[in-house]
């Protein structure tokens, strides 16, 4: 394809949905200098690889991910598809029996939510592994199952002092712990405990990250990084050859805010930094989503307030991150916690890009302060919704759990949804999410309120416009003249699918005006 390396290029005779509001359809696009130079609306005057009428869209957008943690994940064991505790066991001892005896075996994906009954793992699972120091992340990435060995390489605060930083070691019967640590018990206390992967294999992850978004149509990310990581291997791995464009959000979060070092990062096409992110509550899964009435299946329980808002600090931190020029980023699953996010940022004007992260539960009182500030943006994943459906009824109760991201109900107040995955949470594919948000159905594929399905063009809007919008990536996200030439070609029209069987794939990625991933038709068209 030699075409399409050169400067001045085109594509012609194909179906482009451009994001554009007024302008939405094309026929054919000019490319220069890795830019959009011209859309044509009809082929009448086209000339250029010819399509032959394939579907075009702008390059999807992830507006929510952890990108450096997703890479290590594609080389770590993933726990994810195990359907039964022995399968759990398996897994886990087949690892062991595979790393070096100095390694630590690190392993993320698990939930009891995909075995009958939902069993809750303990340390005994994790036995055959010896003196090995045995990690497990839950999928949420709030809970973690440890081995007897680690528990006895932290020195864990007692357990008042714990809940008063956000923690929680959950606890049998008996008072012993079960291996399982909680949020700031796990991210506080763990975390820092556990060994970086060597700086070859990191330096890799960001590599095969980037080659794995490229192959489902992803040209650009927003990500969720520290700062060691960032100065560090994105410096050096991705700023001087980057493959995919990247918005940074800011993990560090302790106030007062230290940024001064984020000018030593480039702020270009490629890379910036734009955004701080707070954690307000949990999760469902872990049963810490911070509710505004009890779970239903723990009476005594609404969930946990997390860090600046537990402190009641979370305005302060908005106004410090808002001062040093950068977008508030906020955790917020629960309905209290949303709730707090909302009241945190309704002053602020739109340019400031402020967005509330999952969003997960909306009851009826969500839903009318979202009316009354419809310019909000959410960033939101339709997979969550898909996963969490599974057993929304058991913890939220039959009562709410319409509230579960009802997304049409949100949409349709003008509230914009910029979508994304949460990787690796969940899957990184975004026509997996867009068949979520269209189909309405949870993971096992049944029907979860589907009042609360969207159609094709708004799930589109959110891989692309409303992302690069919440991204504060201005220069991509829409099909124009003057943005970087950044698009995808669909193996069939997205809008012709019938999404509840079938689903259609990208077979070639464009980004910058440079073939990325798949193939285009050698055949040239000229009129």
């Amino acid at each position: 394809m030699m075409a399409i390396m050169n400067a001045d290029w085109a594509i012609a005779n194909a179906k482009i949905w451009t994001g554009h509001s007024e302008r939405p359809w094309a026929t054919g696009m000019r490319i220069q200098d890795g830019s959009i130079a011209s859309v044509e609306a009809s082929s009448g005057d086209a000339d250029g690889i010819d399509l032959a009428g394939r579907f075009v869209t702008p390059g999807l957008i992830d507006a929510h991910l952890h990108f450096l943690m997703g890479g290590e994940s594609l080389q770590t064991l993933d726990l994810s598809d195990v359907s039964s505790p022995d399968e759990f066991r398996k897994r886990v001892l087949v690892e062991h029996e595979s790393l070096e005896p100095d390694r630590w075996l690190v392993a993320t994906g698990w939930s009891e939510n995909r075995w009958d009954p939902p069993i809750v793992p303990d340390s005994s699972w994790l036995s055959g592994c010896g003196d090995r120091p045995v990690v497990c992340w839950r999928m949420d990435m709030h809970s973690a199952l440890v081995n007897d060995v680690v528990m006895d390489l932290l020195d864990l605060p007692d357990d008042e002092t714990l809940l008063a930083e956000g923690g929680h070691v959950v606890r049998d019967i008996h008072g012993k712990p079960t291996g399982l640590l909680q949020e700031a018990a796990a991210w506080h206390h763990l975390n820092p405990r556990i060994p970086e992967l060597p700086e070859h294999i990191r330096a890799k992850a960001i590599e095969t990250a980037t080659s794995h978004c490229l192959s489902l149509g992803i040209t650009a990310v927003r990500t969720m990084e520290y700062k060691r990581d960032l100065l560090g291997l994105f410096l050096d791995h991705h700023c001087e050859s980057p493959g995919i464009r990247m918005s940074a959000v800011v993990l560090d979060r302790t106030l007062p805010l230290d940024l001064e070092w984020t000018e030593q990062m480039p702020r270009d096409d490629w890379f910036r930094i734009t955004g701080c992110k707070s954690f307000l509550d949990g999760t469902l899964g872990s049963r810490t989503a911070r509710l505004l009435s009890p779970y239903a299946d723990d009476p005594g329980n609404c969930g946990s307030c997390m860090e600046h808002l537990l402190e009641d600090r979370l305005d302060e931190w908005v106004e410090q991150v808002v001062s040093l020029g950068f977008a508030p980023v906020m955790h917020a699953i629960g309905d209290a916690a949303v709730l707090a996010a909302i009241e945190a940022i309704q002053d602020l004007p739109d340019n400031c890009r402020a967005t509330i992260e999952h969003a997960e539960v909306m009851t009826p009182r969500i839903v009318e302060a979202l009316s009354e500030r419809p310019d909000l943006r959410l960033s939101v994943q339709p997979l969550h919704r898909a996963d969490d459906a599974v057993y929304a009824a058991v913890a939220l109760g039959p009562e709410r759990t319409g509230s579960l991201l009802p997304m049409a109900t949100v949409s349709g107040l003008g509230v914009r949804l910029a979508f994304g995955s949460d990787w690796p949470i969940v899957s990184v594919d975004p026509i997996a999410g867009m068949a979520a948000a269209i189909t309405a159905k949870d993971v096992e594929g049944k029907p979860f309120h589907q009042e609360e399905a969207i159609g094709v063009e708004e799930a589109l809007r959110g891989y692309t416009v409303l992302a690069a919008e919440a991204a504060g990536l201005d220069h991509v996200g829409v099909l124009e003249p003057g943005r970087k030439a950044d698009f995808v070609v669909w193996d069939r029209n997205p809008f012709d699918v019938d999404w509840s069987h079938e689903r259609p794939s990208i077979v070639a990625t464009v980004v910058d005006g440079r073939l990325a991933f798949g193939n285009l038709p050698a055949e040239e068209h000229s009129s």
